[in-house]
């Protein structure tokens, strides 16, 4: 098993490199699809963070690599199997984890981890019969791909500039204007589920909150949402017209006249806290306030310093997922980060008497499923029930913050959902396109149930009507939803 101390040494590296490879995938690679999404592209100490990870983890599996090398040399075919190829099959664990986790994001119709199961298979058998003449040819293949490390690096290099690029920049938020529009609190809980959400909730699901808001509001029972994912359905929302699932056409709707444009137009200070959509960097100029929070992913959950970037990124090395050996996974700890974030921050914007339009978009009862509603903590083992109940919570804080600021009878309140559950057959074995749709008008006490259908896209006309005062009761509410519920513009 001899082999020069260069070439092992190049061999390490280069398998270093591969345990990145899907972190490298995503900083070289983003589509300007996918770029469109994000507030800032990935930071030049992410890209150092990740050259300076693969010579730290290349120099220990060097290390690892000449110690099977003296094991085998010095104990024979015992040692070899004993202790040679089980430290050889570590070493090469976090490259297939991410050579796994690449694939099944590039080839979602294959059969990844049957395909990977067969090759680990022939790998071991093969490196248990052939072993010498198999390793020899193992450290060859790697040091042939070895000039991939130069060829990131290069391709690094003009990712570099992409954050001062003019499409990232973020104008400066807007001056608070003197408070004279209505108030209203528009509530979008991600994947909100009308029927699992009301009628065919599980008794063991507690939703007070909602149960208590539905008393009071007018309560749609035919709702439904744009489409069934988050864009197109949002950009829809906010801008009062079906899309199409085309970000770059988004891009450029998304800057025509949205609901928050047009309630700053009409002397509206206007805030948002919302996730997936780039918020504050594509409606900085109408807003008061702003904090956006991107979807977990390889590039979000690093940061963007480098002492936090070359943490998670060695982190992620025994993560896949939500999954992690060492407990809580990055992509728990980052989903944990920004609904602690978001909770802060919606209970803060709609306690504010000086903001009229305050827009929540939030990620619950969305997947991960982190919340264990009977211990009423935080775990890695729940459900969309779960969640519901995590929902509830959001919404019983930010009434009670409401409530303490003396707003909430001031304050007209809609709470609904972009779209229903989509993975709601593995709940109960049923599905449904409806959405909730919870409309309480200011001083409103006493609901009652809206029993046409109802598109939701209808929702900015709505809260323009509401921020001028067309609407200001829900019988208003109720005449003006079946006025232009009923106009062909609405179908």
């Amino acid at each position: 098993m001899k082999s020069p101390d260069g070439q092992d040494l190049l061999a390490a590296l280069s398998l270093a490199n591969l345990s990145f490879i899907a972190l490298w995938d995503g900083l070289l690679n983003y589509t300007p699809s996918q770029a469109f999404f994000m507030e800032t592209p990935p930071a030049p100490p992410q890209y150092a963070a990740a050259f300076a990870n693969v010579i730290l983890l290349g120099l220990l599996f060097f290390a690892l690599i000449r110690l099977a090398r003296w094991i085998a040399a010095r104990y024979g075919a015992t040692g070899f199997f004993l202790g040679s190829l089980p430290i050889l099959l570590l070493v090469v664990l976090p490259a297939a984890k991410s050579t796994v986790r690449l694939l099944m994001d590039r080839l979602p119709d294959w059969n990844v981890p049957l395909i990977v199961g067969v090759t680990a298979l022939v790998v071991i058998v093969s490196a248990a019969v052939f072993r010498q003449r198999f390793f020899t040819f193992a450290s060859a293949a790697l040091v042939t791909i070895s000039p991939l490390i130069l060829i990131e690096a290069i391709l690094s290099i003009p990712h570099f500039r992409a954050a001062n690029l003019p499409g990232f920049a973020r104008a400066p938020l807007a001056p608070r204007l003197p408070t004279s529009p209505p108030r209203i609190v528009w509530i979008v809980f991600d994947e909100l589920d009308y029927r699992l959400a009301f009628p065919d909730r599980p008794s063991n699901v507690p939703m007070p909150e909602f149960d208590r808001l539905r008393r009071e509001s007018l309560f749609a029972e035919q709702a439904f949402s744009p489409a069934p994912d988050t864009v197109p359905s949002v950009p829809s929302l906010i801008t009062g017209k079906v899309l199409p699932n085309d970000p770059s056409l988004e891009a450029e709707l998304l800057h025509d006249q949205t609901v928050f444009a047009s309630a700053h137009a009409a002397g509206a200070n206007v805030a948002i806290v919302g996730w997936h959509l780039p918020y504050c960097r594509l409606f900085a100029q109408d807003l008061a306030a702003c904090s956006s929070h991107n979807l977990e992913n390889e590039l979000s959950e690093t940061g963007t310093s480098f002492a936090r970037s070359l943490t998670v990124e060695l982190e992620s090395l025994v993560a896949y997922g939500y999954r992690s050996l060492l407990g809580e996974s990055p992509r728990v700890k980052f989903r944990l980060q920004t609904l602690q974030s978001m909770h802060a921050d919606a209970v803060r914007n709609v306690a504010d008497p000086s903001l009229n339009l305050v827009y929540l978009h939030l990620p619950v009862p969305h997947a991960p499923y982190l919340y264990d509603r009977f211990s009423k903590r935080y775990s890695g083992a729940s459900t969309y029930l779960d969640n519901l109940a995590l929902a509830d919570i959001y919404l019983g804080d930010l009434r009670e913050a409401m409530t303490a600021a003396g707003l909430w009878d001031k304050t007209a309140v809609l709470v609904s959902s972009d779209h229903p559950n989509r993975m709601s057959m593995s709940v109960d074995g049923k599905a449904d396109p409806r959405v909730p749709f919870l409309l309480k008008m200011p001083s409103q006490t006493s609901g009652s149930i809206y029993h046409p259908e109802l598109r939701t896209v209808v929702t900015k006309p709505l809260l323009e009507a509401i921020l001028s005062r067309k609407i200001t009761t829900p019988d208003e509410a109720k005449i003006w939803l079946n006025a232009i519920s009923s106009s062909p513009s609405a179908r």
